[in-house]
């Protein structure tokens, strides 16, 4: 494919930690690879400098203010205006596609509204639909932002999204005439050492660890996690609740760069994941590839990279999660049996090479139908 100039906009970037972050980085970072010129627009919220470059991969970011994540813990960052309208006007006047993260950012309404004004061609992809807040107010706002900021999805050229049921939802929710559904895609887990690792983060040598990484927030089920603790089994949460707060039987650690967390990965028995709202969490998706045995919460569309057997579904609940974790300590077989199970699934859904086809075949779509239609005499 001839190589393209794509500009990659979205709200949260690295140095902050989420699952879109990671997301924008193994692409623009696969793109870049492959001899195209990426930029990344996001705002700046976490202290990295305001423009720089990451190997191949040029990252500008827009002044932005965080106050809703830190009052709230809600990641939205509200760009200041100008400073957006005018460094997006320049990045999209600069790029053969944009590519959006998720529409009821401010930054991705801008940008879409920005290109179609200038006929550069764009894709959405749409991460997550509505997500419960376990808060009245929380939950109107996502609303309205869906109602309004959202709209701008109607905007992009093509919309796609890696999970069909959060397809489903955009189509309905801003009257789209079609959403693609592409596949995720995440590196090959390292080889490490058990012991080096382990102690690096003051886990017990021979204890059987779950894992759960996530923010401190209702969706992802941190709670749930911790109050299934149990003499049998060690717990370890990545996430920004105090490390201070974590009651006994259960480590709580900081965020760790994604290459650590990589690491951590083959170091650990089990990855739990108890959460709701999602498309496909990215974590997952790395402990999947990893081999590790997956305790998850059942959600819309998971069907499409997971068949029975492969991960043992739980409901939200203390106890299901005890319960499987128990299993899973008490069961050498059933280990191996997922370990198993899930390196296949890794293997056959999430290659980086086929999540980097499919987007350059849908930026090749884009722009192709954002094209004229030559008038014939």
């Amino acid at each position: 494919m001839q190589a393209l100039r794509v500009l990659l906009v979205s709200a949260n970037y690295k140095p902050s930690v989420g699952g879109i972050e990671r997301y924008v980085e193994i692409l623009a970072q696969g793109l870049a690879g492959r001899g195209h010129r990426v930029t990344v627009a996001a705002c700046r919220t976490d202290g990295g400098p305001r423009e720089e470059e990451d190997g191949e991969v040029r990252i500008v970011r827009i002044p932005a203010t965080d106050v809703l994540d830190q009052r709230l813990n809600v990641p939205y960052p509200l760009p200041a205006p100008v400073a957006a309208l005018r460094m997006l006007r320049r990045l999209t006047g600069e790029a053969d596609v944009v590519n959006v993260q998720d529409a009821i950012y401010a930054t991705s309404a801008l940008a879409l509204f920005l290109a179609r004004r200038r006929g550069v061609p764009s894709v959405l992809t749409q991460h997550v639909a509505f997500v419960p807040q376990r808060s009245r107010p929380l939950d109107a706002l996502q609303r309205a932002a869906i109602a309004s900021v959202g709209r701008s999805a109607r905007l992009a050229t093509r919309v796609v999204s890696y999970n069909p049921a959060v397809a489903d939802w955009a189509r309905a929710t801003w009257l789209l005439p079609d959403v693609r559904v592409l596949p995720p895609g995440v590196p090959t887990a390292p080889e490490v050492d058990r012991e080096e690792v382990r102690r690096e983060f003051g886990l017990s040598r021979e204890a059987f660890v779950a894992l759960f990484t996530g923010r401190d927030v209702p969706k992802k089920g941190l709670d749930l996690f911790l109050e299934s603790r149990d003499p049998a089994y060690e717990l370890l949460a990545l996430t920004d609740r105090p490390a201070s707060s974590a009651p006994d039987g259960s480590h709580i650690v900081p965020f760790v760069p994604p290459d650590h967390f990589r690491r951590l990965l083959g170091a650990v028995d089990a990855f739990v994941l108890p959460s709701e709202g999602e498309g496909f969490p990215l974590a997952l998706q790395e402990a999947l590839v990893a081999g590790l045995p997956c305790v998850i919460a059942p959600a819309p569309g998971y069907d499409r990279y997971l068949e029975d057997g492969d991960v043992l579904f739980v409901e939200r609940d203390p106890r299901a999660i005890k319960d499987a974790l128990s299993r899973l300590t008490a069961d050498e077989q059933l280990r191996r049996t997922l370990a198993t199970r899930a390196a296949e699934v890794g293997r056959r859904e999430f290659g980086v090479q086929g999540f980097c086809d499919a987007y350059e075949r849908m930026y090749a779509e884009a722009i192709s139908a954002a094209q004229p239609t030559p008038v014939r005499p």
